[in-house]
């Protein structure tokens, strides 16, 4: 008899060989990615500090009294004026920027090349047997330990981690240092001038007039450091931003304070201009536009200074929040601050015009990407009145897709006037999700929002499963997307998940992803296992937000698995439960307490906005292409993105070179203005990104279309109307069926899919909250993720900083790292 038992294991051994075999050769391989991550993160650290290098030690302003005549001397040295000052900045300035710029799309890709090598390595751990948790240090990091936590007058800032703290603090150092540093070596050389000619230099003015003219000088220059660095977090796919793992959400900050820094030393650099010519008895030169050579035209820089002010006076939050049109027409006016500062001073164009360059090729991708008219599957309008909008998404797609992710909306067939407002609103749905659906809540707050739920209640007004016409088309223009791509709360064993109102919607997505998660790997090592979930709203008829994610329908097992979820939710507005006079009751009866309240306020009045929960779906025949949203964008493949930079570098730099060489020609005769070569810097920046990175762009488009029409189409939810679709008639009109959503409601009714209670008139007491917590668990790393309002996320903030002890802590210490999820535009 042959020996089956022995053949068995003799198979299960090699089989154990083969897979030690794997790993090994993995192993090599993930070495091999770390070290190349590390080399590149190097090149860039030694970038960078090239770059401040500059501020540091330069001593500009060169004086090189053979300057004119070595421009003169050679085509090579006018093609991109490398002589003098002009070969310094850009060595300096330019070139770091650039590959700081292509190396962090880089370390990117080797980023996500490694995570996938240890998701691959886990579960073959998992199908082994070998897992083992790993010891976790348990200490605070500089980017999740609120230094500063309180709100005021003296804290403009919000609440702000060690990281943000160190890299205001550095800012101020270096633009300060370079400022102080000339100031005090030109302020050497006036007082030795004035001390070997006292009368000829008084006479040509006081020598305070001269220190004043010096600052004032310097004021402008140190401006430089902060203008340059503004145009980096405002570009939404910006590498560099995503090297430091900075979502573009939370950067849009940094754009403010940079903005405040640079207005706030210009303005310091206009009124002491003022004040000297006034005193020189010449303030007509502060509107003389005549500009010699390389000198400064006074009144483009007052133009340019006027027009910054308006943009940041009408950027605050204050009329940002209730006048958004306007600040957005207004906020335009950073071209008109471009053009006349180069009018003013052209000699500083090399600070920042890589990263005004990358910013273009930043729009020119969002362009490209926002042109395409992408189908909504469907849309809900919940009980609450909010509106949660269905996607199709590109199998392609999915890689760049996070559950953090946020994307901009655009609705061009709402309004004639809202046509044009893009709008950002956060993921309720994971990537994992097979349907291949983006889901996104809004929560009707605004002028656009509202228009948006009344066209919706229009399309559902007939109440039939009969084909209409819809009031608007059911297309949208969706850029994105945007956000963190670390998925960083995986790696807390437990994590604490904060919302108000509508600012639950990224905390969903975050269930979601770990529900998928659980089901998928079967809760390996490194998966989270506990989930606290602290939801605050007004009314009750609000819990249906909550109850767009049912873990059931995710993973129905999920508690046998080792995943613990408790939900809190608080009701602040007691009134809004009448007939319920327990203040905490268990989650399952809570919709019932909804399904009461509303039958009370429909009796009460009619004129009671109270909104049965329907679907409408874009009604299309079964072969009828669905349009995606593109891969074309500023997060798209890296090195599509990094070919379409380089294009669109060398072109600007070539064309720019050529102009030298042949408009600019002699720098002594016929020197052109500032005026002149501000247009031609202009003309070569467009003919730069479109005529040559827009080619690139188009190739990659081509080639994306050529993968979409070859992969096979996503699984999306088609709705079938039994009469035939109009579409095959009307191929250009747009219909849709709704369906009111009774049987849904009816089960909803029944309980609720969530572990928990619900707080009636009370309001989260979050001390007692972290103190509950800091109980319940020892020597642990718990993820604090708060999405809220200001106020909220201060008194997190605070708690986290209490309860999380930076020195004398214990092994059984617990440290609460804070995230901010929340929307900072």
């Amino acid at each position: 008899m042959p020996d089956v038992h022995g053949d068995h294991v003799v198979n299960q051994q090699t089989t154990v060989r083969e897979m030690s075999e794997d790993m090994v050769s993995q192993g090599r391989q993930l070495l091999l990615l770390r070290l190349a991550k590390h080399a590149l993160i190097s090149i860039i650290l030694s970038a960078s500090l090239l770059w401040v290098s500059w501020w540091l030690v330069s001593s500009e302003p060169i004086k090189d009294p053979k300057y004119l005549d070595r421009i003169e001397g050679g085509k090579l040295s006018r093609f991109l004026r490398v002589d003098g000052k002009y070969g310094l900045i850009i060595m300096y300035q330019a070139m770091p920027v650039l590959v700081i710029a292509i190396l962090s799309l880089g370390v990117v890709e080797l980023r996500k090349k490694i995570g996938r090598f240890l998701d691959c390595d886990n579960q073959r751990k998992m199908k082994m047997g070998n897992v083992n948790p790993s010891e976790e240090v348990v200490r605070p990091t500089f980017s999740t330990y609120p230094l500063l936590a309180r709100l005021g007058w003296w804290n403009p800032f919000g609440v702000l981690t060690v990281a943000e703290v160190l890299m205001i603090v550095g800012i101020l150092l270096l633009v300060l240092y370079s400022f102080g540093r000339l100031v005090h070596l030109d302020f050497k050389t006036i007082e030795e001038r004035y001390r070997a000619d006292p009368v000829g230099q008084t006479l040509r003015a006081p020598i305070s007039l001269r220190k004043l003219d010096t600052a004032a000088e310097h004021l402008g220059r140190a401006a430089i450091i902060p203008f340059a660095l503004l145009w980096i977090p405002v570009s939404r796919g910006s590498p560099i931003l995503r090297l430091l793992n900075i979502p573009f959400e939370h950067a849009v900050k940094y754009h403010i304070w940079l903005a405040t820094f640079t207005l706030v030393l210009l303005t310091g650099h206009s009124v002491s201009y003022i004040i000297y010519y006034c005193r020189l008895d010449t303030a007509y030169k502060i509107f003389d536009w005549v500009t010699e050579r390389e000198r400064c035209s006074l009144v483009a820089g007052f133009i340019a200074w006027i027009s910054g002010l308006l943009m940041w006076s009408t950027s605050l939050s204050y009329f940002r929040r209730r006048w958004y049109e306007m600040f957005f027409g207004i906020h335009h006016l950073y071209i008109v601050f471009f053009l006349f500062w180069m009018y003013h001073a052209f000699w500083t164009i090399h600070f920042f015009i890589l990263p005004i360059l990358l910013f273009v090729i930043d729009r020119l991708l969002r362009m490209v990407q926002s042109r395409r008219s992408v189908d909504v599957l469907s849309a809900k309008v919940l009980k609450s009145g909010a509106i949660q909008l269905y996607f199709p998404i590109d199998p392609q797609e999915i890689q760049a897709y996070h559950a953090l992710s946020s994307w901009y909306l655009r609705f061009p067939s709402l309004s004639r006037t809202m046509k044009l407002q893009w709008h950002f609103f956060s993921v309720t749905s994971a990537p994992s999700d097979e349907t291949m659906q983006l889901s996104i809540i809004i929560k009707p707050l605004g002028k656009w929002t509202c228009a948006l739920q009344r066209r919706l209640l229009m399309a559902a007004g007939g109440r039939s499963n009969q084909p209409r016409k819809c009031p608007f088309s059911f297309k949208a223009g969706v850029e994105g997307p945007y956000g963190d791509e670390t998925d960083f709360y995986v790696r807390y064993n437990t994590v604490v998940l904060i919302g108000g109102g509508i600012g639950v919607t990224p905390l969903l997505a975050i269930l979601s992803d770990v529900l998928h998660r659980t089901r998928a790997t079967q809760m390996n090592a490194s998966q989270t296992r506990s989930i606290h979930l602290y939801h605050c709203i007004r009314k009750v008829e609000e819990l249906c937000v909550l109850n767009s994610v049912n873990p059931n329908d995710i993973c129905p097992e999920y508690e046998k698995l080792g995943l613990r979820i408790c939900v809190s939710v608080y009701v602040t507005n007691s009134s809004s439960t009448t007939g319920c006079k327990d203040r905490e009751i268990d989650l399952k009866t809570a919709n019932y307490l909804s399904a009461k309240n509303d039958r009370n306020e429909t009796e009460r009045t009619e004129d009671e906005n109270c909104i049965s929960a329907v679907t409408i779906h874009a009604n299309r025949s079964v072969n009828s292409p669905v349009e995606t949203i593109s891969t074309v964008g500023p997060k798209g493949k890296s090195s599509w993105v990094a070919a379409t930079m380089l294009a669109s570098i060398a072109g600007f730099y070539i064309s720019w070179g050529l102009s030298n060489v042949y408009i600019v020609k002699n720098i002594r005769n016929n020197f052109p203005t500032n005026y002149n070569r501000a247009h031609i810097v202009i003309g070569c920046i467009i003919f730069g990104t479109f005529l040559l990175g827009g080619p690139v762009v188009m190739l990659w488009w081509l080639m994306g279309k050529r993968l979409s029409v070859s992969s096979p189409s996503p699984n999306l939810r088609k709705v079938n109307i039994a009469t035939a679709s109009p579409l095959e008639t009307q191929a250009q009109e747009y219909y849709c069926a709704t369906e009111t959503d009774i049987d849904q409601e009816s089960s909803e009714q029944q309980c609720l899919p969530w572990n928990g209670k619900l707080h009636i008139g009370d309001r989260p007491v979050w001390s007692d909250i972290f103190d509950s917590l800091e109980k319940e668990y020892n020597g642990q790393n718990i993820g604090v993720l708060v999405s809220g309002s200001e106020s909220m996320q201060a008194d997190v903030a605070s708690e986290c900083q209490k309860h999380t002890k930076v020195l004398g802590a214990s092994s059984l210490s617990n440290v609460f790292h804070y995230h901010s999820v929340s929307f900072e535009l």
